[in-house]
């Protein structure tokens, strides 16, 4: 193993903390060491043979100390790491083969601080965690872990995954307290050595003296003048130009400049609420009567000093009160929406951020090699559907062919964009500083003048009468966020999301009015569809299926339920489907010319860790992130009940579907369940052949089906499907 990849693997994993062990430790490679990682404090010792030696490398801006008591100890490092509460123990450690385990010194460590992580190469192999051959190191690790006398409870984090190279045996151990037991790590490929480097995330927060953080203040209100200033400008240059997407990219690139001229940046230790200036006032005073105290010691500063720290306190606690008050008195009983914004906060999951992909049996953590990973995996996902001559196949190829000579030979007229509907559009934009891949922000649309107003309508419907846009727009920066709660996942685990620029938006939702419209006159969408429509939730839909399971089990009788899972939903779109589809509905030609427009063309590009793919084009599906996909996808899936029967309750919100069964109270126990079996198997294959039909790939893997009864000890039937077998849930 050389140095060299060391390097590189550290800097790959950008680990804050850094345990090697068998170091050799070389005076001269551990000095290499510590001048390539200028920002780690490193800590080292030596070995009782050749192979032996640890280091710990820990970033600067977290607060560690070497226990002084164990410093002279070989093989064996012991740091305190933290502050405060947030304080606690890291032991690394070298055991060689030959030599036995430092339980005794263990034992001491504990005795400073229960809170003590021992992590490090022990060779100790053990039924209850290494799937190789016990030897008697592991005997006497698992005796101690065990023993009456150790009153501290120990877990082994990576248990029964392997980290030599020669066997499957693991004897690179990490071992927590319970309490902070976090089982998320990883297995690295090898860089040359005979143990597989383990990477692990602990549910551990510490404090740092060095970080800063940065804060991005925007003068707005000066922002906002000087676009009231230059709004003649715009206007007379829009006049003036005759290639109107060649002026609205001018527009947009200005309005980036003029936010990133107006935005500073400055570095603050932690980010603060903000408070009123009477409070901040008498904080300052605090501060300095404490600074004059420390230096006189006078007794008068130090009344002083109680009577501002009560007073803060009062008046902390006066203005949580009136905010609060305030904010309860802003709310409309007949109007709950502003209640369940500010409660959701409280209640939403953030998804840890994605560190590695696992590939073949490997990770990958650099950046570059992550970013084409996922642009081969989405590159094939988006590409085109299969042709395979189906009649369907044929139909939608004609259906095509007509609809682009008809669009050719007459352009059929748009509907005009009011100035009511740029307004309502920007007022529906979440209110945020964070620009988008344009440069232009939620809150800089919000601040634009009347007359801007103006400039952005009199485009816009210079683009819906062409039905020509910027080719930007067609571009969509896509981030991946993580279905699981782990940061190393499979890229099958992963959901794209399609970030457009501000005004791409803008102008999807002026269409969306239209196509709405369209779709509710012509009451198109089935009643049990309640994804993405006003009026229609999701928890309409439970009351609804609760309420038929609760009539079927009160007539003694059993029910089920099935949860159809589409296969990458949103990604699956067939366009040639769509068409046809939108034909048979006898949509307006404009509707289907603006799709045609906004779905051709379409590309993308993978960010990862601020490194970025090449582009790739999307032959199929909606981009996730966008208002009309979603709609689009309802649509194109309006009539999937139509395959069903009506005998069954069924439910839709966008791409979930579940269906509720209730077979007749007149058959016998054992009957009701077969027949229950039988009809979600017929469901099931009237759902494939739509799913064939269409080209929207039913998951039958995350297709999943339940059985509620009031018998004793039912026999649960096995259901098959193309060969998968469904999963049963109890619950």
């Amino acid at each position: 193993m050389y140095l060299l990849d060391v390097f590189k693997l550290i800097d790959s994993v950008s680990s804050p903390i850094v345990v090697l062990t068998g170091t050799h430790h070389e005076d001269s490679t551990i000095k290499l060491f510590s001048s390539h990682f200028s920002n780690l404090n490193v800590f080292s010792t030596k070995g009782s043979n050749a192979f032996g030696g640890v280091l710990v490398a820990v970033h600067k801006s977290i607060p560690v100390k070497r226990v002084s008591r164990f410093s002279n100890i070989v093989n064996l490092i012991v740091l305190e790491i933290g502050v405060n509460d947030e304080a606690f123990q890291l032991v690394a450690c070298y055991s060689p083969p030959c030599e036995p385990l430092p339980l005794l010194i263990f034992d001491e460590v504990f005795q400073c601080n229960s809170n003590t992580i021992i992590m490090g190469d022990l060779n100790a192999k053990h039924a209850s965690w290494s799937k190789s051959v016990e030897n008697h190191k592991g005997r006497s690790l698992y005796s101690w872990l065990y023993s009456s006398s150790c009153n501290f409870s120990l877990e082994i984090v990576n248990k029964f995954i392997s980290t030599s190279t020669r066997s499957n045996a693991t004897i690179d151990l990490i071992l927590v307290p319970s309490h902070m037991l976090s089982t998320s790590f990883a297995v690295l490929p090898s860089i040359g050595s005979d143990h597989y480097p383990v990477i692990w995330y602990p549910s551990l927060k510490m404090s740092s003296s060095h970080v800063r953080l940065p804060v991005k203040r925007t003068y707005w209100s000066l922002l906002n003048r000087f676009l009231t200033f230059t709004t003649s400008y715009w206007i007379t240059l829009g006049t003036s130009m005759t290639n109107s997407i060649e002026f609205f990219c001018l527009y947009e690139r200005f309005l980036s400049l003029i936010a990133a001229r107006l935005t500073f940046v400055f570095f603050s230790k932690s980010y603060k609420p903000s408070l009123p200036s009477y409070l901040i006032e008498l904080i300052e005073q605090k501060r300095y009567c404490l600074k004059l105290f420390r230096k006189f010691r006078h007794p008068y500063f130090a009344i002083v000093l109680r009577t501002l720290g009560n007073t803060i306190r009062k008046e902390l606690f006066l203005y949580k009160r009136q905010s609060w008050q305030n904010y309860c008195q802003s709310l409309n009983e007949l109007d709950t929406r502003l209640f369940w914004k500010k409660a959701k906060r409280h209640f939403s999951i953030c998804t840890p951020p994605i560190e590695g992909f696992i590939i073949n049996n490997n990770i990958v953590f650099l950046p570059m090699e992550m970013c084409t990973a996922a642009r081969d995996f989405y590159e094939e996902q988006f590409s085109k559907h299969q042709n395979t001559e189906t009649s369907i196949e044929i139909e939608a190829a004609v259906v095509d062919e007509e609809i682009r000579d008809e669009l050719n030979n007459n352009r059929p007229q748009s509907p005009r964009i009011t100035f009511h509907h740029i307004r309502k559009a920007i007022s529906s934009l979440k209110n945020k500083n964070s620009a988008g891949i344009d440069g232009v922000s939620n809150h800089i649309l919000k601040l634009l003048p009347s007359g801007h107003l103006q400039i952005i309508l009199s485009s816009f419907n210079t683009f819906a009468s062409s039905y020509q846009t910027p080719a930007h727009w067609h571009i969509a920066k896509m981030i991946l966020l993580t279905k699981t709660k782990s940061g190393i996942v499979t890229l099958d685990e992963t959901r794209p999301i399609s970030l457009l620029p501000c005004f791409s938006k803008i102008y999807e939702k002026c269409f969306l009015v239209h196509l709405r419209k369209w779709v509710d006159d012509q009451g198109i969408l089935p009643e049990e569809q309640s994804g993405f429509r006003p009026g229609h939730n999701m928890a309409v839909r439970l009351v609804s299926m609760i309420d038929q399971i609760g009539q079927s089990l009160s007539k003694n009788t059993a029910a089920a339920a099935l949860f159809v899972d589409f296969k990458s939903a949103f990604n699956q779109l067939w366009y040639f489907g769509l068409w046809i589809k939108l034909r048979r509905l006898e949509c307006p030609s404009h509707i289907i010319a603006w799709l045609r427009k906004y779905l051709s063309g379409r590309s993308a590009y993978v960010e990862i860790k601020g490194v970025r793919s090449p582009e790739f084009f999307l032959f199929k599906g909606v981009p996730q992130g966008s208002c009309i996909g979603p709609v689009l996808f309802i649509l194109y899936h309006y009539d999937i009940l139509d395959s069903l029967t009506i005998i069954h309750w069924r439910h839709l919100f966008a791409d979930d579907l579940s269906i509720v069964f209730s077979p007749s109270s007149l058959l016998s126990s054992s009957g009701m369940i077969n027949l229950l079996a039988e009809q979600i198997t017929d469901v099931l294959n009237r759902l494939i052949k739509y799913s064939t039909t269409w080209k929207q790939e039913i998951n039958l893997k995350k297709t999943y089906w339940t059985l509620f009864h009031r018998q004793v000890s039912p026999r649960i039937p096995s259901i098959t499907c193309n060969g998968y077998t469904i999963e049963h849930l109890k619950k």
